[in-house]
């Protein structure tokens, strides 16, 4: 299989902590029920796990990215009928040849400097009547008292407001929505802040064991208090 470097830019499942994969992977739970038997573009699609979870449940899945390297390991490790990747840059969005019911792109818009651009390509890919679903950071958590991101591949973070008012200037019928922790994980991270199991080994300490076998299943997608979320997640209709 193809070798890739873990630059931190992106998820690659062999090498990511369990609690960054469920995170990342709530977004495409939540997709599912918007993709049954259509024709799905998963832009900025990584090494290849969302898209494949995808395929699952439409009649067509197609991921890109705009990395040789990520799309050729994503071809050896992900192999279907209806599953396809290419390398292609976003910024060339308006060259793509095919139309698309759904276009995911999962933490992808916080790495872009002309984003008017890239929702109104995204636009014209769409099918009439098609879905667009986003996901990005909230700024307030991510990177908190900063206007400057903390993560080095991020162009620019944005708060609920900043993030409504950019895609509203796109699509007028867009739905919000949020990632929060769930009930279990935050139970388990106060308990990891207080420090008291610290002291246990690996195979009887109840916070380790939890964070290594968390799921998605453990965050939930709320339309509440969404200012305050970790994700913001958009649905809008073309």
């Amino acid at each position: 299989m193809t070798e890739i470097i873990n630059s931190g830019e992106r998820i690659l499942l062999e090498k990511e902590t369990p609690l960054m994969i469920a995170r990342h992977f709530s977004a495409y739970r939540f997709v599912k029920d918007y993709i049954s038997n259509k024709q799905v573009l998963d832009i900025g699609c990584g090494e290849g796990y969302g898209t494949h979870y995808l395929s699952g449940f439409a009649r067509e899945a197609v991921g890109i990215d705009y990395d040789d390297s990520i799309i050729n390991y994503a071809k050896d490790k992900y192999r279907k009928e209806n599953l396809r990747f290419y390398c292609f840059n976003i910024e060339d969005l308006h060259n793509f040849a095919k139309k698309f019911n759904v276009i995911c792109s999962f933490q992808v818009i916080e790495h872009l400097r002309d984003t008017d651009k890239f929702l109104e390509d995204i636009k014209a890919l769409l099918e009439e009547g098609g879905v667009f679903i986003c996901s990005t950071p909230n700024r307030l958590d991510a990177s908190p008292h900063s206007e400057t991101p903390f993560n080095k591949f991020h162009a620019k973070e944005y708060d609920f407001l900043e993030f409504k008012e950019l895609i509203e200037r796109h699509f007028k019928d867009a739905e919000m929505f949020g990632l929060k922790r769930g009930k279990e994980l935050n139970f388990y991270r106060r308990i990891k802040k207080i420090g008291f199991c610290n002291f246990l080994p690996d195979a009887i300490n109840p916070v380790r064991r939890f964070y290594n076998q968390i799921k998605s299943g453990h965050f939930s997608i709320t339309k509440d208090g969404i200012d305050t979320v970790l994700d913001f997640i958009v649905v809008c209709k073309k």
